[in-house]
């Protein structure tokens, strides 16, 4: 299984991104954002009845991202926010990446993945994940999603090999992004307003004269300029980034020189973005959390370039969250 994010073939790569990239065009993105609605209402009303009670946000964010993954890569929302109960699939994301936690070399995991018992729960999240596709390949939906750019290749041909092999892979990605990535940067953003209660004081005043749509809703297009709101979520995501570990690279076989340094060929290197975005040569006071930094502080801004939490070059994510 070989997805976007892993498949080493470069042509295989490029060809793959225009698949994908497919799905992300400025129409499909409006679209989108007009089927989170709905979730968005059922999220906020959930918070609303809370009644100034304790609220599990972990709880309820995973429910809000796993809804709208469903609908946007599968064609079809898992019912949680209605019924307020975690679908299995949550459990198996948080069971099946566990190995990933420990960085084991790529020949090590694949291996232990080859023993029976030790990797049931990895095993588990790859069946979901592909019965999902499965499930989606089966069925005929009017709304585009996803899943139907990277279908649509097949021309209505059921995939085998390598085709198949893709799209396993590509459907763990949607699952993991999705879903998983999203929620974790919602619950660190709210946990951050909770601990210091002063910007969102700040976020309300911004958001105060914002034009609304007949829905209630803002534009995507006027919050992007709101300096404060994202400050607040590049300030999240450099505390927190989306992969705190790394994603491993090798060198190419002549080497590779870093600010002076060699590094021999065929080397794996890692960039962790937890460790660059608490840096103090890129951030000073880097533990603190202080939105301003990226729009008012150029002080507290040493490195802006060690900021990539949705990677760079051709492994950057999709679609490329500056201009959506």
């Amino acid at each position: 299984m070989a997805s976007l994010q892993r498949t080493r073939d470069k042509s295989l790569h490029d060809q793959r991104r225009r698949v994908w990239s497919g799905a992300f065009g400025d129409r499909n993105m409006r679209d989108y954002e007009k089927r989170m609605v709905r979730y968005r209402t059922l999220l906020v009303k959930a918070i609303d009845e809370s009644k100034n009670q304790p609220f599990d946000v972990t709880k309820w964010f995973n429910l809000y991202t796993f809804d709208v993954m469903g609908d946007l890569a599968f064609g079809a929302s898992f019912g949680m926010l209605e019924t307020s109960k975690e679908h299995e699939g949550i459990k198996l994301i948080n069971s099946g990446l566990t190995p990933l936690a420990y960085m084991f070399p790529a020949w090590f995991f694949w291996l232990m993945t080859g023993i029976p018992g030790i990797a049931r729960d990895w095993w588990k999240f790859i069946s979901y994940c592909t019965s999902q596709m499965e499930d989606r390949i089966m069925m005929k939906s009017s709304n585009p999603d996803i899943m139907s750019y990277l279908l649509k290749p097949l021309n209505n041909q059921t995939p085998t090999g390598i085709d198949y092999m893709l799209l396993q892979g590509d459907s763990q990605l949607i699952v993991v992004a999705g879903s998983d990535a999203t929620s974790i940067t919602l619950i660190h953003i709210f946990r951050f307003l909770v601990e210091h209660p002063q910007h969102v004081n700040v976020l309300r005043t911004e958001l105060k004269n914002l034009p609304r749509t007949e829905l209630g809703d803002y534009q995507p297009p006027d919050l992007a300029e709101l300096k404060h709101l994202n400050g607040v979520i590049n300030e999240a995501l450099r505390l927190f980034p989306l992969a705190p570990s790394a994603l491993p690279r090798v060198t190419p076989p002549e080497g590779l020189t870093i600010d002076g340094t060699f590094l021999p060929g065929n080397t794996t290197l890692y960039c962790p973005q937890y460790v660059l975005g608490r840096s103090p040569e890129c951030y000073p006071k880097p533990e603190e959390f202080i939105p301003e930094r990226w729009y008012s502080h150029p002080d507290l801004m040493q490195d802006a370039s060690a900021f990539a939490p949705f990677l760079q070059g051709l492994t950057a994510a999709l679609p490329d969250p500056w201009h959506c």
